[in-house]
């Protein structure tokens, strides 16, 4: 028997054993699939397989197809085995059901009016979605199929840009396999999420000529939050450097830049009656918007020396190694993700330079375009194998480093446990519109309210209060006191602060629902 047959039949076992790891909890399914990849990938060493014959329009549609339905699966799944945040799958249902409602955008994570906090209209195009089916489900689905809607983008870009359908495919495929993009969709609704097909339109349009097409795109980009103008600077430097469309390009930057600054100097303060909150992030580079540019500007050896961490090294590589490091082979092609990365990079919270963020929307889209014209150059300058292989390269990293995503797959990960039901179970008895103070978990479900808060914040405000019992007492809130005596409980948010009591409403498992007295 040759190497390459018992290779084959390896892989086979394992991907039998990856059955059983999905259906009974013997194993990490994430672990199996690195293993086939393994065997796969030294299979293909010994003996290169031919292309698949299969029409590339064809393999998009059924890509996008499956992706859409997948991830509607795993967010959804995830949202009803309480995998999903107030912050900020429950704040976006909050907001769009304030919306549909006709009461305007006002939240309560915290309570405020919302474009005190993020601008981020785009989400009045969700409103008809809440006037049908109002939930959760709704944002979880809608956005697992517009990020999906991503790949005919790349497809069609990188099909006018290489003149060749089957590459073009392949990028649509690793862009539905991309590690950041599964990141960015598992983790709650993001509106910033919206920016990645967004933008991938706009370069679309850019490519065929159809440059109102592409402002249009940019316009509902900087919709969707005030910090989106910064990949639309990013566009415009793109627009500029690489496809010499200076006045257009000049004129995007210019405008997304002005808007940015007009935004965090005047609109969101004016809704929040306080100056932008989310600047602290910078605060080593400056107090204020220009102070930052100014000392990004005047200072650059200063501000490149605080970049060299191992974080963002380590960041950078999980950005670049799922493109085979193409987008580096085409630098003037990539100069529109400078603006998203310095964001990230410059922050000093470490939430923004991690790959799997959302924070990452605004890199993401620069990468693919740099990506297909790095292949381009590789293409012109050594045909033959070397193009195709560089893009198996590139897909084996994006699946190693998307692996993670099928552990949600397994049915003891998305089935509902008997504590989960009973705390399904435990939310149906809340009053409709009560005010609810809820550990982090139950908010998601409970935020078609006016008021619903983060336990233990606005307990003085609110008529009930859902908790469990069991993980008392509570690691993320460890000044907060409960002493249950009988029916009765006496709970206190912090050492020193006053005792509020409650009456035991409904219990099931280890959830209580409090009602106050």
């Amino acid at each position: 028997m040759t190497p390459a047959r018992l290779l084959d039949l390896l892989a086979l076992a394992l991907g039998a054993s990856l059955l059983g790891a999905l259906l009974f909890p013997w194993w990490r399914p994430e672990e199996i699939v690195l293993a086939i990849l393994a065997v796969v990938s030294l299979r293909l060493c010994i003996r290169p397989a031919a292309i698949p014959a299969w029409r590339p329009r064809r393999v998009v549609a059924v890509g996008v197809a499956a992706y859409a339905l997948l991830f509607s699966f795993v967010t959804v799944t995830r949202h009803y085995t309480f995998l999903t945040h107030a912050l900020d799958l429950g704040y976006y249902v909050q907001l769009v059901w304030n919306l549909a409602g006709g009461r305007g955008p006002r939240v309560s994570l915290p309570e405020m009016h919302a474009w005190g906090d993020h601008l981020s209209p785009i989400m009045y195009l969700f409103v008809p979605a809440f006037w049908v089916a109002p939930g959760a489900v709704a944002l979880l689905v809608a956005q697992s199929a517009l990020l999906a809607l991503g790949a005919v983008a790349v497809f069609g870009l990188a099909r006018r840009r290489l003149g060749d359908e089957r590459p073009a495919a392949a990028f649509a495929v690793l862009y539905l396999v991309n590690p950041s993009l599964h990141g960015i969709n598992v983790r709650d609704f993001h509106a910033a999420a919206l920016v990645i097909p967004l933008l991938l339109a706009a370069f679309w349009a850019v490519e065929a000529g159809r440059l109102p097409w592409a402002c249009g795109a940019a316009a509902l980009a900087l919709l969707c939050r005030e910090d989106a103008a910064i990949a639309v600077v990013g566009l415009g430097l793109w627009v500029a450097l690489s496809r010499r469309l200076w006045l257009w390009g000049a004129g995007m930057a210019a405008a997304a830049l002005g808007i940015l600054f007009v935004e965090v100097r005047w609109l969101i303060p004016g809704y929040r009656g306080e100056a932008y909150s989310h600047l602290w992030r910078y605060d080593h580079l400056g107090r204020s918007l220009p102070e930052i540019l100014a000392t990004v500007l005047l200072h650059p050896l200063r501000t490149v020396a605080r970049l060299a961490t191992l974080e963002r090294l380590v960041y950078l590589g999980a950005l670049l190694a799922p493109l085979a490091l193409l987008p580096l082979a085409a630098p003037l092609e990539t100069v529109g993700a400078l603006p998203g990365l310095a964001q990230n990079l410059l922050s000093r919270d470490p939430v923004l330079f991690h790959h799997r963020t959302q924070y990452q929307a605004f890199v993401l889209p620069f990468l693919f375009v740099g990506a297909v014209a790095g292949y381009a150059r590789l293409a012109a300058r050594r045909p033959g194998r070397m193009p195709a292989a560089v893009l198996v390269v590139a897909m084996v990293a994006s699946v190693a480093l998307s692996s993670r995503t099928v552990n949600s797959l397994a049915v003891y990960r998305f089935w509902p446990k008997p504590e989960q039901r009973a705390a399904h179970r435990l939310l149906a008895k809340v009053p409709g519109g009560a005010a609810v103070s809820a550990q982090d978990p139950y908010v998601p479900h409970l935020a078609m309210r006016p008021l619903v808060f983060v336990f233990p914040v606005g307990l003085e405000k609110s008529d009930h209060l859902l908790v469990n019992a069991t993980t008392y007492p509570w690691r993320n809130v460890p000044g907060a006191t409960m002493v249950r005596r009988g029916d009765t409980v006496g709970i206190s948010p912090s050492p020193g602060a006053p005792e509020y009591r409650y009456v035991v409403a409904a219990e099931d498992g280890p959830h209580l629902l409090l009602r106050r007295r």
